[in-house]
């Protein structure tokens, strides 16, 4: 629940920090997807760090207000972050990227479980990951879902791997000055780095609705395209943050690990099953509908046999009452 503390004079419950570069047509749809929010007491921080934004974006402010800031030189991703959360004004914060989309229930189910809660002090929601498309006309269109975020809070697990994407969360603003804001070493899995060092401080809970969207362009333009998973810089930039985090590391998460990693095999071997039993009652029905047709083409050529017979038959009779009548008259 909220503290005296968090609460500030006229200051909104939370503070969605969005950050866009240079990409004008993404930060419209953005910001869209923050108008249609269902809860509206928030603030939109955006830190632009680089490139114009058309005026028009800006003339309906999401929520209660916009501010629109930039980050001091050189910029960058973290950096750019740094700049809006030490901007915010909220009980709660929230992150949104340009090319990111909440959906319209997305703060609304955030704020309703942290204004509820006096254990969490940080929550995420699922979030799907859509592939976008580079059409011939240069825009991007939402193509098929690649995946959906939402594993229960393992913070074991977290130390060797991060489930929860950034645009999921959100914490209390408070714990910024417990735990330091986001490491400006880091220009990749920033995001990760912060989640270790938040979850040092409190459990997370995983609301499991999807709210929101993770997009991922097919033309490698987004950085987890562009830096993959084992690219040098990615295991580089991974190496760094295994590093700065080993003391936190023991057998006891090792073993958490190895029970978490167990249990996706199950998981994906109960799937597996599950598949292949569906996959055998599917060929089981195709057999028996083909089984089916061939008894209905048969039983439709005999009709046809019979019909024709049939035909034959009353072809063949008008001929002879034909043939009778023509006798009949010529007596």
């Amino acid at each position: 629940m909220r503290s005296v503390l968090d609460q500030q004079a006229d200051a909104p419950r939370v503070s969605v920090l969005l950050r866009t570069k240079d990409r004008p047509g993404f930060l419209a749809e953005a910001l869209d997807s923050l108008r249609r929010q269902t809860f509206t007491d928030f603030e939109t921080v955006l830190v632009n760090d680089g490139g114009p934004i058309p005026a028009g974006l800006l003339a309906s402010a999401p929520g209660r207000a916009i501010r629109v800031l930039a980050p001091p030189p050189p910029g960058g991703r973290t950096r750019t972050l740094n700049t809006g959360l030490a901007a915010a004004r909220g009980t709660y914060v929230t992150y949104l990227d340009d090319d990111d989309l909440y959906l319209p229930g997305h703060l609304a189910t955030l704020v309703r479980f942290l204004d509820g809660s006096d254990e969490y002090r940080a929550a995420y929601t699922s979030v799907r990951q859509l592939e976008q498309v580079l059409g011939d006309d240069g825009r991007y269109r939402d193509g098929r879902e690649i995946t959906v975020y939402g594993r229960p809070f393992d913070a074991a697990r977290l130390l060797y791997k991060n489930d929860i994407p950034l645009i999921g969360l959100a914490h209390h603003r408070a714990l910024v000055e417990e735990v330091g804001a986001f490491d400006e070493t880091f220009d990749q899995f920033e995001d990760w780095d912060f989640l270790i060092r938040l979850s040092a401080r409190t459990r997370f809970h995983h609301l499991p609705s999807v709210t929101a969207v993770y997009r991922l362009r097919n033309d490698a333009s987004n950085i987890t395209a562009a830096e993959p998973w084992h690219s040098g810089d990615a295991q580089m930039a991974r190496r760094r943050l295994f590093e700065k985090h080993a003391a936190r590391r023991s057998a006891s998460t090792e073993m958490a690990l190895v029970d978490s990693l167990e249990t996706d095999l199950y998981t994906l071997r109960d799937a597996a099953a599950a598949s292949r039993a569906e996959a055998e009652v599917l060929r089981q029905g195709l057999a028996e509908a083909r089984a089916e047709a061939a008894t209905l083409r048969q039983g439709l050529a005999e009709t046809r046999a019979r019909i024709e017979a049939d035909q034959a038959a009353l072809a063949s009779a008008a001929a002879r009452e034909a043939e009778l009548r023509s006798s009949s008259a010529r007596q």
